[in-house]
């Protein structure tokens, strides 16, 4: 489904390169092992925790701090909470993949804020170099 642009917030596309560039430097470093399923579910699980807080800021700070060291599926548990706490769309601000958006939208900030001073993140770039249709490859 084709929605309209929204020129004040980042398109799907962007926030998901922003999530792959974020992971890309955190996962060298800060946060080793992490990949894009977990940024899914880490931002999945504050999402929802705001969502259940609902104006209590400490109440869902608190929460999203809470990491399932246990939950040998913690991905399939956020996207359970996910459906659970974020009832069926009655209009196109409340589907699924606008909960996706959103959340990954402000893990990304997060991210920014914490480990990149606040700025966007480079995207990654690939060490295969560039190769056209009928050019040689770069040696």
């Amino acid at each position: 489904m084709n929605r309209p642009i929204d020129r004040d917030r980042p398109s799907m596309g962007q926030v998901w390169l922003d999530v792959v560039s974020a992971v890309d430097y955190l996962s060298q470093g800060h946060r080793p092992g992490l990949n894009v399923y977990d940024a899914l579910e880490e931002a999945l699980r504050w999402h929802i925790s705001a969502l259940v807080a609902g104006d209590d800021e400490s109440a869902a700070v608190g929460e999203r701090g809470h990491l399932p060291w246990d939950d040998p599926d913690a991905l399939r548990t956020a996207l359970e909470q996910l459906a659970l706490h974020n009832p069926p769309a009655d209009d196109d601000q409340s589907t699924s993949a606008c909960a996706f958006h959103s959340a990954l939208t402000h893990w990304v900030r997060q991210m920014a804020d914490q480990y990149n001073d606040g700025c966007t993140w480079a995207h990654p770039t690939s060490d295969r170099g560039c190769v056209g249709r009928h050019q040689d490859p770069l040696p």
